[in-house]
This record gives C-alpha cells, structure tokens and sequence, in this order.
C-alpha cells in the first residue's frame, strides 16, 4: 500500500470514529445511556452495522472511548501522577457541559466509569509500584472517591473553584490531614 492510501485511510477511520462518538454524545444530551440503542447509535452515526462493529465492539466501548479524556487525568492522579494544568481543564469542560456529564453519574454509567477508572488508576499505579494485593482496592476507592466529588461538584451540592478541586484531586493540600502521627 501506498504511504498517502494509508494515510487516506487513517484519516477515514479517525472521522468514522469521531462520528461514532458524537453520536453518541448527541444522543446523550436527550436520551439516558440505558435507552440508547446500538441501532440508534448506528443510524445517529450514519454508518453501516459491520462499520459500527470494526470500529467498536459495542456501545460501552463506544463510552469508553467518550470518556477516556476525562478519565486519564483522573486516572494520573488517582495514581500519585497527577497534573492540575490538565485536571482543572478537563474540570472546565465538564462544568461547561455539566447537564450532559451528570447523566456520567447516573446508574449504571456510574458503575461502568468507576470500574473504568479504578482499572486506569491500578494500571497507573502499577508503573510506579509493585502491585500488591490491596492495589485493586486502593484504585477502586480512589476511583469512587474521586467520582464522588465529581458528582457532587457538577451537581452543585459542594462548590469551589475548578482549580482548587483540581489541587484536591491531585492531593496538593488536605486541610484536615494533619503531620501529627
């Protein structure tokens, strides 16, 4: 094959994806995840089925790679990694489309984004340090613990600045962490 039939192709594959995923996100806005069709996301896509199937496997893959921007920063930090440039503005776009991300949070996406996460965060993790037996426990109470703030600061229920909620996540300041032992 020719380099500029591969580059052709790439640049087709990427805007297939790409339209897969703001189907999706266009039927978000309006529907709930669990009403959601493969077929509505097929026809929301204008693709055929076998290209829906070589792109993904399913609609939850479909998700994944939805939310896999807002999940790595989350993922860094969770991990002793994270950077509160990138939270605060991934925390930006969240807020700026804030109904649509609460639907994140509902049930059972909230399920499916914390098993997500807790896997990126162990993963993560793992780089820097030996697994152990607990780390699957570790990444999956950071994973809800950080979802959990998510939730509640989109839903307006405990408010601060993006930044500081960035500086929270990344584990800069903890005001009722003391140096006592």
């Amino acid at each position: 094959m020719i380099e500029g039939e591969t580059q052709d192709r790439d640049g087709r594959r990427k805007r297939t994806r790409q339209a897969i995923t703001d189907a999706l996100i266009r039927l978000m806005s309006d529907h709930r995840y669990a009403a959601i069709r493969t077929t509505d996301l097929i026809q929301a896509a204008d693709v055929g089925r076998s290209t829906f199937y070589e792109h993904f496997p399913s609609k939850t893959a479909v998700l994944e790679a939805v939310v896999e921007p807002i999940l790595a920063p989350l993922a860094l930090a969770g991990a002793g990694r994270g950077n509160t440039a990138r939270l605060k503005v991934m925390l930006d776009h969240l807020w700026d489309r804030r109904a649509l991300a609460r639907h994140l949070f509902e049930p059972p996406l909230q399920t499916k984004l914390q098993r997500r996460l807790a896997a990126m965060i162990e993963a993560k993790a793992g780089v820097l340090h030996e697994s152990s037996p607990s780390s699957s426990l570790v990444a999956r109470g950071a994973a809800a613990g950080q979802l959990a703030m998510l939730q509640m600061w989109l839903a307006g229920e405990a408010s601060c600045r993006s930044d500081d909620l960035a500086n929270e996540l990344v584990g800069v300041r903890r005001p009722w962490a003391s140096d006592r032992v």
